[in-house]
This record gives C-alpha cells, structure tokens and sequence, in this order.
C-alpha cells in the first residue's frame, strides 16, 4: 500500500490511499475458494462449482469487499493512532469518481481523503508557577443539623392523613375539565400528585390548608412551576401519544383524593442502626460526628471537582487553539441530518479544544489505563447504583460491561481525565480557601455558567 501526505497548510492536508493488487489478492482469493465451498448452485455438487463460475456472479462484491476492508482498516489505523495527529476523521473526497471494481481486470486503487489537523502548541497553565484555588468547606453545626432533618425524613413513614394540607405534604387530586365555571359532562380526567414545594405561588396558598375531598379551579398549566405544556400534558393530564386533546380547555376542577405526609423518625438506636450499621453508633454525639465526617469527605470530593473544572476552563483560555474550520464544517455536516448552527459549532469546537488539550497531557504524563483499572471502575460503579450486591453478581455484571465497547470506551476516558488533572494538581500550586457552603455552591454556579 502505498500512503501519501501533502501538507496544505498548518491544519489542513490531503491523504492519498493506494490500494495495491497485492494488498488485497489474497484475500479476495480466500473469499472465492469459500463461496465455492459453500455454494449449491444447480447443475454443480458442493464445493465443485468452477471458480469462474463464482467470479461471474460475485466477483465484484467480492473484490469489493476486499478492498474496502482493507481500507476500512487503514483508515482505523489513522484515526487511532498519532502519526498524522487528524482531527475528527479522513473525509472522503471525490465521491462521484471513485474507483471502479472489475474482477475482470485487477488493478490498483487510489482513494482520496482531506485530513483535519491537530494545531502546534505549548502547554501553558499547568506549571509550578501556576495557581488554583482549593476550597475548604467549614462543616458547621446548621449543616449538621440539616443533614440529620433530611436522614429523618428518608427514614421516616409516608401516612395518609385527612389535612389540613401542609407545605412538606404531596396532595393527589383528581383533575375534572371545566365550561364555563362547571364541571363538563363526559369532559376531559385525570388523576396526578404533586408535591406541595413544586405548586406554584398563584395556587400554593389555595391549596395550603385544605382537606380530602375539597375542590379549588385552576389553570392546569399554571399549577406546577416552571412545567412546560408538553410536560404539564405529560404527567398531569396523562394525554396518550397518539390521543388529540385541542378541543381541551385549560381550565380544571382538582378534587384533593389523598394528602400523603411523612411522619420524620426519631433520631434514636433504630435510626443509628438502619443509617450506619448495627451497633455502629450508640449516641447522637457519635452520629453526628459520623454525619461531620460524610459531609467533610463529600465536599472534599466535591472541591476537587470544583478545581478540576476550573483548571479545565483556565487551560482552554490560556491555550487559545486555531481549528481548521471549513473541514470540520465538512465533516460535521455529513454526520448530521440538518446542518449545523453556530452555537452547536462553537460547542463542538470547544469540544475539541479540550480533547486536543487533554491529549497533550495524556501523553507528557504518560497517563495510561490498564485493565483491571477499567475493571475496578465499573465494580465501583455497580456498587454505587447496588450497594447490597452479591459478590458472585457484582463480578458477572462487570465482566458484561467490558464486553460492552463503548462503555469501555467511556470508562478510558473517565479515569484517563481523573489520572491527568491528579497529576495536574501536582505540578501547580493549591491555595487553600476556607468558604461557606452557600458560597461554594456559588462557585459552582459560576464555574458551570463560563463553560456554557
């Protein structure tokens, strides 16, 4: 096979693939002698068809084939590897003239593809001499507090209760269509539940105080906040997909059917027990030091995240990357039904910005992945969904997912990313902040906000 690079510019080059008569012979060989043993054709006993006769009625498809697997795999080859540092994949040019397959006359192929490049750059914000901040979230005795209201209620019991409704309670009603102020006859039903926190302000105050067959008038897609009007059909009226409701009024009747209530446990032995093992804690002092500590190693890991996304967005600022754009406009477009628009473009090209930018630290880091890593990802993973697995289970589920490509695939990328910004946090200096946790979740916000 003979491969052929020409370097239009920095970012832009044509790759030329010729396909020899040796590359491919022997197996388009191979794939005769198998049709001819396979084959029943009339007037011949298996295996004896002639092999002319098997080149007259696939020899194409079959050359074909040949050809196209091994440039299918050439292409792999490039895509995978880092000697031509290709953006995206090869795009295939000249389509309308490709090379014609004649098993009648075997000859060399020549296939044509335009090639993405991946831009020169020095890595910058990633030194000794470079700063980040770590946050270190004060554990205060409110959040304690906090977190042992909301283990009590996770233990608690749900309990239908006649009312008066209360803010913490889910109301289940019955939904009647209304005309003109009165229930329709054979009109539009329904039945739902909602939590009193999401009930919006215009109906919250109504519903507030009221008991088990009371009724109020309401607008049903003002009810909940922030419900869009296919969600508001969706969950509340229960519209089926191919049902028609445009003849259907906004205005409903709720009847109040049940009010589910949580009766908080007590924060004793049985709650100590079922939260953090039999016998684990045997005071309220100890539970709330067990609590202290959860809540330190989530914020820990939470910080972490926190500084790993910030030296994501600084590197993507301080390593400004010049794209070449017009192929991947190319290139994208073929992957999708409808063009692009210039927001998903700008998406995409930050995508692969960081990509690019992780790809240089992979390898100054000699980050690698083995497989028992991947392995002990998708333990850790199961464990988390499954907690009271059995070992015997836990192992089979795991060894499914690694048959499972694209899960690998995204397991790889997974600890690669962890790997790298944990040696990232090595090199660059770490100043410790202490902050509350509502200016934390502040942070956060602004963080989540820079990368949109």
């Amino acid at each position: 096979m003979k491969i052929e690079k020409n370097q239009i510019d920095e970012l832009n080059a044509v790759l030329t693939l010729v396909i020899e008569k040796d590359d491919y012979l022997a197996d388009y060989q191979n794939q005769l002698k198998s049709y001819r043993d396979k084959a029943h054709m009339k007037g011949f006993r298996k295996g004896k068809t002639p092999i002319s006769v098997v080149k007259k009625m696939y020899g194409n498809s079959l050359l074909q084939e040949s050809v196209s697997k091994i440039l299918t795999e050439q292409i792999n080859s490039i895509i995978e590897g880092d000697e031509f540092n290709i953006i995206g994949e090869p795009y295939l040019v000249d389509r309308e003239n490709l090379p014609e397959i004649d098993f009648n006359s075997l000859a060399d192929y020549t296939y044509k593809f335009e090639l993405g490049l991946e831009p020169e750059f020095d890595l910058k914000g990633i030194g000794s001499s470079d700063s980040y901040p770590q946050y270190k979230i004060d554990i205060s005795e409110k959040m304690i507090d906090e977190e042992v209201e909301s283990l009590l209620k996770r233990l608690g019991e749900q309990k239908s209760v006649e009312g008066p409704v209360i803010d913490t309670d889910v109301v289940y009603f019955t939904a009647r269509e209304l005309y003109n102020g009165k229930v329709l006859v054979d009109g539009f039903e329904s039945e739902f539940s909602c939590g009193m926190d999401k009930i919006s302000d215009t109906y919250v105050g109504e519903v507030r105080g009221k008991k088990v067959g009371d009724t109020l008038d309401v607008d049903i897609y003002q009810l909940e906040k922030d419900l869009k009007a296919e969600q508001v059909e969706k969950y509340l009226l229960k519209v089926k997909e191919d049902q028609d409701i445009s003849a259907v009024g906004n205005d409903f009747r709720l009847e109040i059917k049940d009010i589910v209530r949580v009766e908080v446990a007590k924060f004793d032995q049985e709650a100590f027990d079922k939260s953090f093992g039999k016998d684990e804690v045997k005071s309220e002092e100890e539970a709330r030091g067990k609590i202290k500590e959860f809540l330190s190693e989530h914020f820990e890991k939470e910080s972490n995240n926190l500084v790993n996304r910030e030296i994501m967005e600084t590197l993507m600022t301080v390593n400004s990357l010049t794209l070449p754009e017009s192929f991947l406009k190319k290139w994208m477009n073929e992957r999708v039904e409808e063009p692009m628009t210039d927001e998903q473009f700008e998406s995409l090209k930050k995508e692969l910005q960081w990509k690019i930018i992780k790809k240089k630290m992979v390898k100054k880091f000699e980050v690698e992945v083995k497989e028992e890593e991947i392995f002990q990802h998708f333990v850790n993973a199961i464990r988390n969904y499954s907690p009271y697995i059995d070992q015997e289970s836990l192992k089979n589920t795991a060894f499914s997912l690694m048959k499972n490509r694209e899960q690998v695939n995204t397991a790889v990328e997974t600890i690669s990313s962890e790997k790298v910004f944990n040696k990232v946090r090595e090199e660059v200096k770490l100043e410790e902040k202490s902050i509350d946790k509502e200016g934390f979740y502040e942070k956060v916000k602004s963080v989540n906000q820079k990368a949109r």
